[in-house]
């Protein structure tokens, strides 16, 4: 569990998708899917502050297209306690068939965005819709912590911003996601402590790395990443 949360974190920081592999693990370990996906948030919650730590420089690429970071932050709060209380009045038998089409529709919006982007050169978001549609992402990201990533990056995209960028941006939003949503499952008494410890301890060390590889890399490498992860972790989860 230590090592999933490594890499998960690892993954998170540079793509997104990393919640999946420590489901997954939890899952491995037979632990209820949806009790599973709710530990892994609040386990992975402390890597994902790291890491948008790190990436706090990425709200003035937002700043710089018209975009208020302070109202970006306030959504995803907000959006990430909305999901989180919907995932906990969700049947766990529900839940474990429709993660892979979220998966699915995530990765491909984000792989669309590259040709939306260029499509709207001219005419970008305007910063009231980018707010309406990163409070969906929020919702869904309390929900389901695994794609949610890919959901941010293609609004991001969309919005003007290069895919670096991007992601830096992206952790600052996913980590007020999950921050939200763990002030909800934290008190819900639905946490299995025990495996979250574990995959946290990794997760804090997997972020720090990830942010490491995601300040070096060349930015076209980042949206074939994402897609790729995307496609891979859903055929997981179709032939389990």
């Amino acid at each position: 569990m230590v090592l999933s949360g490594f890499f998960a974190a690892a993954i998170n920081a540079v793509a997104g998708g990393g919640p999946v592999l420590t489901l997954a693990a939890l899952v491995a370990a037979g632990i209820d899917p949806r009790i599973a996906n709710l530990t892994s948030t609040v386990a992975l919650c402390p890597g994902q502050l790291v890491a948008g730590w790190e990436a706090r420089d990425g709200l003035a690429s937002l700043r710089s297209r018209g975009y208020a970071p302070a109202t970006a932050i306030a959504i995803a709060l907000l959006g990430g306690m909305a999901g989180a209380g919907l995932l906990l009045v969700t049947a766990s038998d529900h839940f474990r068939e429709i993660i892979p089409w979220l998966i699915l529709i995530a990765t491909a919006l984000y792989g669309f965005s590259g040709r939306a982007a260029h499509l709207s050169t001219r005419r970008r978001l305007a910063p009231s819709t980018l707010q309406v549609a990163m409070g969906g992402s929020a919702i869904y990201g309390g929900y389901f912590g695994g794609g949610n990533s890919f959901i941010v990056l293609a609004l991001l995209s969309v919005a003007g911003l290069e895919a670096s960028q991007g992601a830096r941006a992206k952790n600052v939003l996913v980590a007020c996601f999950n921050l939200g949503a763990v002030t909800v499952f934290a008190s819900s008494g639905a946490v299995d402590w025990r495996a979250a410890a574990a995959v946290g301890a990794g997760g804090i060390a997997g972020s720090w790395v990830g942010m490491r590889v995601l300040n070096r890399i060349d930015p076209r490498l980042v949206r074939p990443i994402v897609i790729t992860c995307g496609v891979a972790l859903a055929a997981w989860f179709l032939v389990s």
